[in-house]
């Protein structure tokens, strides 16, 4: 069935979600439970995501069946799969396990052109995406106007670094976990584009507890070395000054300031000193 179902074929159950321009749906499909998402939008690029990576070899979930702006995927339990809890994040051995999906996230990214995926991050630090950081919170201006003088270093520096696929949107919401314990993969891939591999390492690192956060440094690090892999510094620096930029930005989009904004909020008014 992989790959030749249609939404013809579902069996409709109920809604999971419909924000940001996707409609999540549970259904099944010849009594295989599944979930079907619909997108508007920038979000139809997802279809051509999971279809890269199928051809790449990343672990996703199994995809059914997909057209130009809808996607069906089987569900992650009946995949082989549970979702992840916070108390995962605080798992050593979990931290591994995610360790080696990202290693092979980013392996498999690095023999692909930077416009593999027309969505990278560090493309929305622009002046418009600046100016209504400035908009928004008046108070960071001076913030917004000096990384829009930045911006030319910026992208010169972003040039010269090797660039690969990133999964961008790191939390246990978006984890699967092997029932075994053997593996583990991330799903939902709207945000996934080419990037840092620091990006990544910084994503997941935030979200895990310091001992899983170590745990899972260790084991990446090894993975990279064990496949002659570099990690240049200069990638955690460039991840370093824009992180924050790209958080605000994508804040300045909700309509009430979301709590994850709160530490870039309060970075950008030290630079604005």
């Amino acid at each position: 069935m992989n790959g030749e179902a249609d939404l013809g074929d579902v069996a409709w159950g109920d809604v999971i979600s419909d924000d940001d321009g996707v409609l999540v749906v549970r259904g099944q499909v010849d009594d295989l439970p599944v979930v079907v998402k619909r997108f508007t939008g920038p979000s139809a690029r997802e279809v051509s995501t999971y279809a890269l990576l199928e051809r790449l070899g990343v672990p996703t979930l199994p995809v059914l069946g997909s057209g130009p702006d809808w996607i069906i995927l089987e569900d992650l339990t009946s995949a082989g799969y549970r979702q992840a809890s916070a108390d995962d994040l605080a798992d050593p051995d979990v931290a591994r396990l995610i360790a080696r999906w990202h290693d092979h996230l980013h392996g498999a990214g690095d023999a692909l052109g930077s416009e593999a995926i027309e969505y990278s991050e560090f493309d929305l630090i622009d002046d418009e995406g600046l100016s209504r950081v400035a908009a928004r919170w008046p108070d960071l201006a001076d913030a917004a106007a000096w990384a829009a003088g930045r911006l030319p270093a910026w992208r010169q520096e972003l040039s010269e670094l090797p660039h690969t696929l990133t999964y961008n949107d790191f939390w246990s919401s978006n984890l699967a976990i092997s029932w075994d314990g053997s593996s583990a993969l991330m799903f939902d891939h709207n945000l996934t584009g080419m990037g840092l591999r620091a990006s990544d390492l910084r994503n997941v690192t935030l979200a895990l507890s310091p001992v899983a956060a170590e745990a899972f440094l260790t084991q990446y690090r090894r993975l990279c070395e064990a496949r002659g892999a570099h990690l240049p510094e200069a990638a955690f620096e460039l991840d370093a000054a824009t992180a924050h930029l790209v958080a605000l930005i994508m804040a300045s989009e909700f309509d009430e300031t979301p709590a994850w904004a709160g530490p870039s909020i309060d970075w950008a008014r030290t630079i604005a000193r």
